[in-house]
């Protein structure tokens, strides 16, 4: 089986192998036209909805001691199949309420209770497959009895008794088989085989329902096959595996054939996209499985062997890529219940999708659940190599992540490897020994509508979710700052702060947040009379009800009247905000500002202040610096009221990795040119894109600039009004950043200064989490203006 030690594998730097250019190329007018349509890179992480499983796993039959590697559904009935002796009662202890089961059971979806299905099979089994009027099950792999009776690797059961079917012994020679699909009276198989009812296969046969007769369908695959689909167009068999040809034909993984005649189809779509075979049989196809609408297929690598770790969508005629989601770790089992896609692996890697980036240490994750249709394209891979699929069409991922015991049966060390479903469930089985940390083994289901509800609520609570006090010198405000909290169903949470005493909230608020990405959110009590100091708590709810508490802190209620410039600026919803002068506080949170030196407060600021300015020397020390990282904002706007008559240039604002000096990375530019224009700017990949605002504004007085990014695009406004803007920009580079103020690396940007220091004076500098509209910024303008 393939080597499993995914934290020292020799990855491959296959992105010269297929670059995006390549890729889009290949795809057919429909497919190209479907990646035109949905442009957001990487498509948006979506809240779960109705049509979305929740994390709550549900009790079900377990497995003792083995694993499930195959399952299929007749109706409300799961069949599963693998390597194991005996099924446990749900919830019971490893060992414990055992009843006797050979590598294959029946349990329902609807009860979890195990059926009385109790066929015996002396070898491991790897495929199971229903016959078309559900008469029928199909099982395959590497045995030699059944129910007592010889049957070399495949036997046809009574899916509701467990008896062979009488009359039909085909025999079918080698390793196993490993894959079965069914259309009308024909079996299709694949494995690994060289022979069939005595006459010569090659990893693929067809057999007839009535007593097992081979047919003439026969194409040859030089390696294993692990997975077989019908297409929902119903011409042909998708093959997938290990092989590197068909009938001769290049073909890297995955494959189409007539189902009648075996001929390969060589333009099927994404046979020439998705290459995934080495000299070594060292990547694959996993699996397959088709709803109405397209063929889904699950694809594993290491050591250059393929170019994709993640999952495709097809489109059934022509094979042409409906979406990719390249979401880097083993992907295994794959099911669709026409609008949800669901996957099992153990993805550590899925930027490019806007799941998790890679973690160090490595984090891995078990199960994701996307949309069944594009929603986006894929950003620019980063992680060394893997193939760069940057600009094809991509699902959704839905925030849905259980916790997974891996389990080591199969010696994979994994845990889901097989999916299956009915009605509002699924069903998932595999060799892991619990799920969110309780006591489900081999199999668990999930559903949208779970019978004791949905329970899996915000993770944080207590200690391990601790809020700060925000400045309490801010007049007419207590402030309390918090990281979001994060939950395994759902993006968005609503947040409330409760001051000691009261009984609703005083403030409430929702944000997004996941494990991999917490930004800060700030909560205000505008009513706690000034001078008491009562505790403060927040407590996260989800969508369904299940809440979470934080610790308490104490917090001052300052007195006074804040200027109408700062609560215009509240009001809008900063992510940070510096009054600057000789406030060195961050009004809208707790992430206070540090001056460098040269960095000096003064007393003059804008007419709309009532705090002062910052003035700075242009020395490279003169900056001032957010005093701890921030996960920044895809969309965004800063904004920043400066004065100067230097013609030297330098930084305004910008997000960049370090705190003090030059940051090897900065991002989210303001800066000033030396003829006195400001630019406005964000890194993409390597380019930096800048809009200007053709004017310059180093005249000694006092402007406002304010830089924006969305969906929009890239927007640039001066003293109130937009002067440049650049639709076809619409994402910065996300991770943890300090904001830098007056000065840091501008080397490579677009009529970089002479210096990266700003020489003059800087206030009111704020940071908002969203684009800010025209005629916010027009507002700030006026009333900061006077």
């Amino acid at each position: 089986m393939k080597n499993t030690n995914f934290g020292r594998r020799a990855r491959g730097a296959l992105a010269s192998a297929l670059t995006a250019g390549l890729l889009v190329a290949g795809l057919s007018g429909a497919s190209a036209g479907a990646a035109a349509e949905v442009s957001a890179s990487p498509p948006p992480l979506l809240q779960r909805d109705e049509n979305v499983v929740t994390a709550d796993p549900i009790p079900t039959v377990q497995i003792d001691d083995g694993y499930v590697w195959a399952q299929t559904t007749i109706g409300t009935t799961v069949y599963a199949v693998g390597k194991f002796d005996n099924a446990r009662e749900p919830m019971a202890a490893p060992n414990t309420s055992l009843t006797a089961r050979s590598n294959v059971l029946a349990y329902d979806i609807v009860s979890g209770d195990l059926l009385p299905f109790a066929p015996e099979v002396n070898g491991v089994i790897k495929a199971v497959a229903a016959s078309p009027d559900g008469s029928r099950i199909y099982i395959g792999g590497s045995f030699n009895r059944v129910n007592g009776e010889d049957r070399w690797n495949f036997a046809a059961l009574d899916a509701a008794t467990g008896e062979l079917i009488p009359q039909f012994a085909p025999a079918v020679g080698g390793t196993g088989i490993y894959a079965i699909a069914t259309a009308g009276s024909t079996i299709y198989l694949g494995g690994l085989f060289t022979q069939a009812n005595g006459a010569a296969r090659n990893n693929l046969a067809a057999l007839d329902d009535a007593h097992g007769a081979l047919q003439t369908w026969a194409p040859q695959a030089n390696r294993q096959v692990d997975a077989l689909v019908m297409d929902p167009a119903g011409s042909k068999v998708v093959v997938g595996g290990r092989f590197s040809t068909v009938d001769g034909s290049a073909l890297r993984g995955v494959a189409a054939v007539n189902k009648a005649t075996g001929a390969v189809d060589t333009d099927w779509g994404i046979s020439k996209v998705v290459q995934n075979s080495g000299n070594n049989s060292n990547s694959g196809i996993f699996a397959l499985a088709a709803d109405e609408n397209a063929v889904y297929g699950t694809g594993w690598s290491w050591s250059r062997g393929g170019n994709l770790e993640g999952t495709f969508a097809a489109e059934p005629d022509t094979g042409a890529v409906r979406w990719i989601a390249d979401c880097h770790g083993d992907h295994y089992g794959v099911y669709s219940t026409g609008k949800v896609v669901y996957t099992t692996s153990h993805m550590h890697s899925c930027d490019t999708m806007g799941l998790q980036p890679q973690q160090n240490p490595v984090v891995y994750k078990y199960a994701e659940a996307y949309t069944a249709d594009a929603r986006g394209t894929l950003a620019a891979n980063t992680y060394s190599g893997y193939t760069n699929w940057e600009g094809n069409p991509a699902p959704s991922a839905y925030q849905w992540s259980p916790d997974w015991s891996v389990g080591n049966q199969t010696g994979l060390g994994q845990a889901g490897l097989s999916i299956t479903g009915a009605g509002d469930m699924i069903s998932i089985g595999g060799e892991f020994a619990a799920v969110n940390g309780g006591q489900f083994e081999g199999l668990v289901r999930f559903s949208t509508n779970p019978p004791a509800g949905a329970k899996s609520g915000p993770r944080l609570s207590g200690e391990s979710w601790t809020p700060t006090v925000g400045n309490a010198s801010v007049p007419g405000k207590t402030t309390v700052s918090i990281q979001t909290n994060w939950d395994r169903d759902d993006l968005t949470l609503t947040y409330e702060l409760y001051r000691e005493g009261t009984v609703e909230p005083v403030a409430i608020t929702t944000a997004d947040g996941t494990w991999w990405n917490q930004s800060t959110i700030t909560l205000e009590d505008t009513s706690a009379t000034p001078g008491e100091s009562p505790s403060y708590t927040v407590v996260a709810r989800d969508a369904d009800g299940n809440i979470a508490t934080s610790a308490s802190v104490r917090a001052i209620s300052a007195g006074g009247t804040a200027s109408a410039y700062t609560r215009t600026v509240l009001g809008d919803g900063p992510s940070l905000y510096y009054p600057l002068g000789d406030i060195s506080k961050d009004w809208a949170g707790s992430n206070d500002p540090v001056n460098g030196w040269g960095a000096t407060a003064s007393s003059s600021g804008i007419k709309g202040s009532e705090t002062g300015s910052t003035s700075l020397n242009g020395f490279t020390s003169a900056r001032v610096s957010s005093n701890n990282r921030v996960a920044v904002s895809e969309e965004f706007s800063t904004e920043v009221w400066f004065k100067t008559t230097a013609s030297t240039g330098g930084l305004l604002i910008g997000s960049g990795s370090a705190k003090s000096g030059s940051s090897p990375t900065l991002d989210r530019a303001l800066y000033m040119t030396n003829s006195g224009v400001v630019n406005f700017g964000v890194a993409v990949g390597r380019a930096r894109q800048t809009v200007g605002s053709g004017r310059s504004l180093n005249d000694g007085n006092w402007h406002q600039a304010v830089g924006s990014l969305s969906a929009e695009g890239m927007k640039l406004y001066i003293d109130g009004e937009l002067v440049a803007a650049d639709a076809g920009v619409t994402k910065a580079q996300a991770g943890l950043m300090y904001w830098r103020l007056g000065g840091d690396r501008l080397t490579g940007w677009p009529s970089a200064p002479f210096s990266n220091y700003f020489r003059g004076s800087l206030d009111e500098v704020a940071v908002y989490p969203y684009a800010l509209s025209e005629d916010q910024v027009r507002s700030h303008f006026q009333v900061g203006a006077g």
